[in-house]
């Protein structure tokens, strides 16, 4: 058997590096990557798409020469992120956040339809089906900007910045 065997010494710059490389403030990471994906998210919103596809434009949108979801922009502007000690959450507290991802049936709780004003008139329905508009979700653009993010920390940890 051939064998070198290298050992470096605990003032080495190699060693100053490995220790930086495994030491460093993660929370900056984490805390960057959140706001690219909250870009991501609310980016869904404002092209009305994911992955290049469109989502099914709303009554309202068609009815008001609108946008799909962006009546008053609260849902796409409650987005946020929240840092924690291995990773990042991207969320929202908005009530109607999950139907509207999701999709859902709306049925009447108590009457018999559900009554809706469109146009200035009123409409009576039985149910309401919401389509999924997907707004979380990392894609392969997304996938791109974490790595470049990651890239960037790295490359300034090993410029020693």
């Amino acid at each position: 058997m051939l064998a070198m065997n290298i050992k470096f010494d605990d003032d080495s710059p190699i060693t100053a590096l490995l220790h930086r490389l495994a030491h460093f403030d993660q929370s900056k990471l984490y805390d960057e990557m959140g706001a690219g994906l909250v870009d991501s998210v609310q980016n869904r919103f404002i092209t009305g798409t994911v992955d290049g596809n469109p989502w099914k434009v709303s009554w309202r949108a068609q009815l008001q020469n609108g946008q799909t979801l962006r009546d008053t922009g609260r849902l796409m502007n409650s987005y946020t992120h929240n840092v924690l000690p291995n990773g990042v959450e991207v969320g929202t507290d908005v009530e109607y956040a999950a139907p509207l991802h999701y999709g859902a049936e709306i049925v009447p709780k108590t009457a018999g339809y559900l009554l809706f004003n469109v146009a200035g008139q009123y409409r009576k329905v039985k149910q309401v089906t919401l389509p999924p508009r997907t707004q979380l979700g990392v894609n392969a653009d997304d996938e791109t900007m974490l790595l470049d993010v990651v890239q960037g920390f790295m490359n300034d940890i090993l410029r020693g910045t």
